[in-house]
């Protein structure tokens, strides 16, 4: 784990812009792993210039570094000129997730973003998507949730009609409140953003579905004590806490926060505990597999519910069950076939996921359901 001590505080001091003499006898290839696991390894550029001893990794981490700014780059020109377009179309915006975020850090690029999320009114959804052709994206996924838009495999946008899931004890907060709760953007008219406090909320709660679908990373730490510093001293912690309640996530918050500060506060690291640990690992599809299983009470429940969803979760991708439930068989069928001949290959990926399913240990799923329970998550 000395790597693990070694990455936070590096990432600590690049934050701070200032150098940093590790006390630890460190593995250069491990740091930078870890770290590109994580997205992070352009938070090693300061460090590697008088303190990396292989000119490879060097390198490597100097590559990174400047893809992420180019990719920063690209992300800002293109979303200036998407935003600009919506505002002239006078379309209802909220800019969410990684937009916003990067206002908390010290320089923008230093947030990475894989997409950009925009959330749409939905009165202005269709023209929304059609100026999104305009632009030049091409549009490469379409769900109940949101569609994805891409241009040139360099700048990724999820256009969101939905925020939460629609079973979600937050769903009708922050898919239909924020509206009226959002603030103006910048100096735009029709664009919004979340008040600090929902922006907090949100980022718990998308945090919790990231965690027990695939894991969160060390990042999503770094936000949430970023959010907390920077607001600290305005932050309406009443509402908070009361939101917290209501949608069933304090218990979460309290240690995740916990975790940031040990992490990049003023004390000095610890041994990690189980859930740092689970954190530092990494996102990992697995983690969903093994939790699911417990979810679903044993593996042969979770493979039914697998190749068959739930009503509820099948809904989202055919519109159609909602006027007329008794299409679940028709939809089910319809599903299969369709990944019989996706090109994403989907019905392999699934089978390969029954596979693991069938040799997944009962200790792991028991040690993922610990976790969930000790944050409040199950």
């Amino acid at each position: 784990m000395e790597e693990t001590k070694a990455l936070l505080k590096i990432i600590k001091a690049f934050m701070e812009e200032r150098e940093i003499v590790l006390e630890e006898i460190i593995d250069e290839k491990k740091l930078y792993e870890l770290a590109r696991r994580h997205g992070m390894s352009n938070f090693l550029m300061d460090w590697s210039k008088s303190n990396c001893q292989s000119e490879l990794i060097k390198q490597s981490i100097l590559k990174d570094y400047s893809r992420q700014i180019i990719k920063d780059t690209n992300q800002n020109v293109e979303l200036e000129k998407i935003l600009e377009a919506f505002e002239r179309s006078k379309i209802k915006t909220l800019v969410v997730k990684g937009i916003v975020m990067k206002e908390i850090y010290p320089q923008n690029y230093m947030r990475p973003m894989c997409d950009m999320d925009i959330l749409v009114h939905e009165e202005n959804f269709k023209q929304a998507r059609e100026i999104m052709k305009t632009l030049g994206f091409d549009e490469l996924e379409d769900s109940e949730h949101h569609v994805v838009f891409g241009k040139q495999e360099l700048v990724f946008v999820e256009l969101h009609r939905k925020l939460t899931i629609g079973d979600a004890v937050d769903h009708n907060y922050f898919n239909h409140q924020i509206w009226d709760l959002a603030q103006l953007y910048q100096n735009y008219e029709n664009i919004y953003k979340m008040t600090n406090e929902d922006a907090y909320l949100f980022c718990m709660s998308h945090l919790i579905r990231h965690f027990t679908f695939t894991g969160i990373e060390i990042k999503d730490v770094l936000d949430v004590y970023l959010l907390n510093e920077k607001y600290k001293d305005s932050f309406d912690y009443e509402k908070i806490n009361q939101k917290l309640k209501e949608f069933g996530n304090e218990k979460f918050e309290e240690n995740i926060r916990k975790i940031a500060y040990k992490w990049f506060g003023t004390a000095e690291n610890e041994d990690f505990d189980e859930v740092e640990e689970f954190i530092l690992k990494g996102a990992s599809q697995e983690n969903h597999i093994y939790y699911h299983i417990g979810e679903k009470k044993g593996k042969l429940k979770y493979v039914v519910r697998l190749l068959f969803p739930e009503y509820k979760v099948i809904k989202e991708r055919y519109h159609i069950l909602k006027k007329v439930p008794i299409l679940l068989p028709f939809a089910w069928g319809v599903r299969i076939v369709t990944d019989v001949f996706s090109k994403k290959a989907s019905l392999k990926e699934r089978m390969d996921t029954v596979k693991f399913i069938g040799e997944s240990k009962q200790e792991e799923v028991d040690k993922i359901q610990q976790i969930y329970r000790k944050l409040g998550i199950i």
